[in-house]
């Protein structure tokens, strides 16, 4: 059995995969689904911080759960910060369950941008 520091490593690469496909998507003009996988980034990365912290969320809201009162709250994370992880995690489900939503170019490259500047600080969460 892998121990929880390969268990959060694991979930760090899984999310550095998550952006390197949001791009390759994006350049391929494949929008909506480069949302979903900037929300799953996001997702993996407060996966490996709430681990590192001793919890083992078993939801996606759960972790959103967990991370707002545990790191938002206590004001160790930037409200801007969880305000993103919020947005996309919202838009990810209007584009993976709605019917019309289309997610626009310009605003792809911004949250790409932000998804990447949202898992940094993370992991700067994590090694600290």
């Amino acid at each position: 059995m892998k121990n929880k520091e390969d268990f959060i490593n694991y979930k760090l690469q899984k999310a550095a995969q998550s952006i390197k496909e949001a791009k390759l998507l994006t350049e391929n003009r494949i929008f909506d689904t480069a949302l979903s996988r900037l929300y799953y980034g996001a997702f993996y990365s407060v996966n490996a911080l709430l681990i590192s912290h001793g919890f083992n969320p078993k939801t996606h809201t759960g972790t959103k759960s967990i991370f707002n009162k545990e790191f938002v709250l206590t004001k160790k994370v930037e409200g801007r910060f969880a305000d993103h992880y919020s947005f996309i995690m919202a838009k990810r489900f209007e584009a993976d369950y709605d019917d019309f939503v289309f997610v626009d170019e310009d605003k792809i490259e911004s949250l790409i941008r932000d998804t990447e500047e949202f898992i940094k600080m993370i992991s700067g969460l994590i090694k600290s």
